[in-house]
């Protein structure tokens, strides 16, 4: 009964990041390129298992949508990833002196935004 209450958090607390840090819509059905709900549970259930935080999974969900943004060949959408890549590189440095992430993850994941630069530039 706790677990389901604590992965209930855990799923609300990585919305709220998702939606008031890092400026996502997380319905799908409202954000067409934003991963479907059982796409967005399946990603959360990774770092859930890996015992991570609420900020790194946030920044694992930004990460994949930054990505599928950037792969479209749309000017709006690489727009938005240029500007939600930007939002993300300035939280990952908080969320590590927070200790919500570990430099590890902070390294894996401020790599991933600079290969997303580079699909950003062409």
């Amino acid at each position: 009964m706790f677990l389901l209450r604590d992965r209930t958090k855990f799923n609300t607390d990585v919305d709220l990041i998702l939606r008031m840090s890092f400026d996502i819509e997380t319905d799908s059905s409202k954000n067409l390129a934003f991963p479907s709900f059982i796409g967005y549970l399946s990603h959360l259930s990774e770092i859930w298992n890996e015992k991570g935080t609420p900020e790194h999974a946030a920044v694992h969900m930004a990460c994949v949508y930054c990505k599928g943004l950037a792969e479209k060949d749309d000017a709006a959408r690489k727009a938005e990833a240029k500007a939600l890549r930007s939002r993300v590189a300035e939280a990952i440095p908080l969320f590590v002196s927070r200790g919500q992430m570990t430099p590890d993850w902070a390294a894996h994941y401020s790599g991933l935004l600079e290969k997303y630069a580079g699909l950003l530039a062409e």
